[in-house]
């Protein structure tokens, strides 16, 4: 008969060994878990950034279905009234811990068109050569019939010092013939 030797293996992780890997693992995580943090930020930021542009677009657009004169020489003073332009401020609105803050100014627009003309009469036999037929450019000032509406949104993201903001402006004419 043959003797069995049995041979025990000793295979163990030990305390060093685990501590070891749990200072690696946290290594690794430290940098994942900082850019997720700026990730973050950067994504309230661009949150805060499309609520001002949705605000100015939704400011813009309520003035601009106003008819033409409801801001002809400050009729609407709420925010004060320099040079002949109006101001408003439409006041705070807080989201999320930002305020935003929005205002119009509607000012008058210089306009002047040319409108080129021809009269007809002077082609006479110059029939081949354009500059000869009485072409003139006629000029429009609508000074009084077209203003500049500009909407702005300001803020401050959470944690920053500096003022942020957003403005589009459009231009309304009243072309109606009185």
């Amino acid at each position: 008969m043959q003797k069995q030797i049995l041979v025990k293996s000793k295979s163990a992780v030990t305390l060093v060994e685990i501590l070891l890997a749990v200072v690696l693992m946290a290594g690794a995580f430290l940098p994942i878990m900082g850019v997720m943090s700026s990730s973050i930020k950067a994504t309230e930021q661009d949150e805060n950034t499309q609520h001002a542009v949705m605000l100015c677009q939704e400011k813009l657009n309520a003035v601009l279905q106003m008819p033409f004169n409801s801001f002809d020489n400050g009729t609407v003073n709420k925010g004060g009234k320099t040079s002949g332009d109006i101001t408003v401020t439409f006041g705070t609105e807080p989201k999320e811990g930002v305020n935003f803050v929005s205002s119009l100014v509607v000012e008058p627009y210089n306009a002047v068109f040319n409108v080129p003309t021809c009269d007809f009469s002077k082609k006479g036999e110059n029939k081949t050569n354009p500059k000869a037929w009485g072409f003139s450019n006629i000029q429009y000032s609508v000074s009084d019939k077209v203003k500049r509406f500009t909407v702005t949104v300001k803020w401050k993201d959470k944690g920053r010092d500096n003022e942020k903001f957003y403005t589009l402006s459009s231009l309304k004419a009243d072309i109606r013939e009185n």
